[in-house]
């Protein structure tokens, strides 16, 4: 199989412009970016010179699998994101390192099963809930952030975006079974850096808002869209 020449280095300008964009957006602009129509206008500004770019080449063929590829994405993600927003996970454990150390090992396993978006989705409203009385938490977000909305999507197609597109591009769907040596790696020594830390905050919390997070606990319930709760899953973890 022959392929063309490379593309230059400028090529990608518009990739790291979206990056930074998505990164820096929400910064600088916030409320300029909470639009669903502003963050389409970008996307859509940056995108045109890739378009053009392949139009320029008459690559159409090129251009059409790349389409056919991103609709295949959207549809699986439609899929899990219908999935996952049908159902709701609440109540409010007590925030202690072993409870939210559960949590985020559950989301890297549900990542791989109901993808990153999935997890992320089923999760954060019942991490955020259980952690509401705490003041040291923005910690817990980010290595939610990582183990949940990104490394723990590693061992199937449906986990991750660039594994499902390897999937579409012929790759067995099953290979990615063999990543687990790495995901237990990386998904343990998260979790370990995670609950050394958190055990340090959570042992700085005040004595106000520890009292407070033993007071106000419910235990966790499944909900379905029609917000009709479903029995309770378990008890809180002391």
């Amino acid at each position: 199989m022959t392929t063309g020449p490379a593309p230059a280095v400028y090529t990608v300008v518009p990739f790291v412009l979206m990056l930074l964009a998505i990164a820096l957006g929400p910064l600088w602009a916030p409320r300029w970016w909470e639009s669903n129509r502003n963050k389409l206008v970008v996307a859509g500004l940056l995108g045109l010179p890739v378009l053009l770019l392949y139009l320029a080449r008459r690559n159409h063929a090129a251009l059409l699998g790349m389409a056919e590829e991103y609709v295949s994405f959207i549809i699986l993600l439609a899929g899990l994101y219908t999935i996952s927003g049908g159902i709701r996970l609440t109540g409010d454990l007590e925030a202690t390192p072993l409870t939210n150390t559960v949590f985020l090992a559950l989301g890297a396993l549900l990542a791989s099963f109901i993808g990153t978006t999935g997890a992320s989705m089923l999760l954060i409203r019942a991490l955020l809930q259980t952690n509401r009385e705490r003041r040291r938490v923005k910690h817990t977000v980010i290595f939610f952030i990582f183990l949940v909305s990104n490394v723990g999507g590693m061992l199937t197609p449906l986990g991750d975006p660039p594994l499902f597109l390897g999937y579409l591009q012929g790759v067995p769907f099953a290979w990615t079974f063999r990543l687990w040596p790495p995901w237990l790696f990386m998904v343990g020594v998260l979790l370990a850096l995670y609950f050394v830390w958190e055990t340090r905050e959570h042992a700085h919390e005040s004595r106000t808002a520890r009292r407070r997070d033993r007071a106000e606990i419910t235990p966790l319930r499944l909900r379905s869209s029609n917000c009709t709760p479903s029995v309770s899953m378990h008890t809180p973890m002391r």
